[in-house]
């Protein structure tokens, strides 16, 4: 219990420092520019940090962000959990699939938003980017995680006559179950980064993408950065409570 309190209170004091070493860096930064259109300071950036908590439009806009990034990511999560059984089951679909995840991993994200936009408009793009770009992540961290199940233990379901359920219930899922809290929490936080930057190329109505393309055509640098700010802190707590939740339900897989 006290190693588990001496982690927690260390990785605080280390992000406390982080910020710290961070906000001098951009204090000095500011105070060196000299002009709140390059770099606006930290103490004007904060302000308007507050500010924007107050605005209807941002609440909205995280709203419709955190919606899309929640229908991408149970989207991916189905398509991973069903390609991955298929392809634990039968080996010719793991020999036609990992092709195209790997070129999934390869798609230009800009290129992409652009050609979906006209496809799908401003509010199924980032949906299906988001779909895109995690969907591969998954796929292949479950491959690399479950990479190292020997042979030895497949024949033994084999021998056992254990069916494709079984052996996927019994053999491949609680290797992999113990590493889904790390990669999925981690893939989600990125999915809502990915979702925002096709929100600003798709210009997204109701979403934090749009708020940060609407503050930069009206050269508003502080309020940029004060949007940048909280969707990092979305993101993060997002990932944190995931995984803490995921860790919760898997426990019993734990390595």
């Amino acid at each position: 219990m006290r190693s588990v309190a001496k982690k927690i209170i260390g990785s605080v004091v280390y992000a406390i420092a982080v910020i710290g070493i961070a906000l001098a860096v951009w204090a000095g930064a500011a105070a060196a520019v000299d002009s709140e259109f390059v770099l606006p300071s930290v103490q004007t950036t904060a302000r308007e940090f507050v500010k924007i908590f107050g605005i209807t439009d941002f609440r909205s806009g995280l709203g419709g962000t955190l919606l899309r990034s929640s229908v991408g990511f149970f989207i991916s999560l189905g398509l991973f959990f069903a390609t991955f059984f298929t392809s634990t089951a039968f080996p010719v679909f793991k020999c036609i699939i990992e092709p195209i995840i790997s070129a999934l991993r390869s798609l230009p994200a800009v290129a992409v938003t652009l050609i979906l936009s006209l496809a799908v408009g401003g509010y199924g793009t980032p949906i299906v980017l988001g779909v895109l770009v995690i969907y591969p992540i998954m796929y292949s961290a479950a491959q690399a995680r479950t990479a190292t199940v020997s042979a030895e233990l497949k024949e033994i379901c084999v021998l056992l006559g254990a069916n494709k359920r079984q052996t996927f219930k019994a053999l491949w899922f609680p290797n992999l179950a113990g590493g889904l809290p790390d990669s999925l929490s981690s893939a989600f936080s990125y999915n809502i980064k990915a979702v925002i930057g096709a929100e600003i190329l798709a210009q997204t109505a109701e979403s934090l993408g749009m708020l940060m393309s609407q503050a930069q055509a009206y050269l508003e640098p502080a309020r940029l950065i004060a949007l940048v700010i909280a969707a990092v802190i979305v993101s993060v707590s997002a990932e944190i409570a995931l995984r803490f939740a995921l860790k919760l339900a898997l426990r019993r897989y734990a390595d």
